[in-house]
């Protein structure tokens, strides 16, 4: 971490007992923080990111590709299955637990 990464973690950890403390309002908590922020820009105002891409897909934010697959992965499709899974469970249990208390 170099210099100025340090001085920009010192004001946000101040600007952030400020606003926890109840010491500045929330807007001027959020202004200030810009502030702070933008003394890590580059030369071009353009922050450092780290860009989510899948492999043997391109960038998450190429032309025509949605984010929410990017984010997601490819575990969306096992999450779908034990959300249905899970459901049919709920559902054999709600029926034994009716016939228990029918039959008896």
């Amino acid at each position: 971490m170099n210099d100025r990464e340090r001085i920009v973690n010192r004001d946000l950890s101040l600007l952030d007992e400020a606003h926890y403390g109840g010491r500045i309002a929330r807007a001027e908590y959020r202004a200030r923080r810009r502030n702070v922020l933008s003394a890590l820009r580059d030369s071009h105002g353009v922050t450092a990111r780290n860009v989510l891409v899948q492999p043997g897909r391109p960038a998450a934010n190429a032309p025509g590709d949605e984010m929410l697959p990017a984010l997601m992965g490819a575990g969306a499709r096992s999450s779908r299955m034990l959300l249905v899974v899970f459901a049919a469970g709920a559902l054999v249990c709600a029926v034994l637990l009716g016939l228990l208390f029918f039959a008896a």
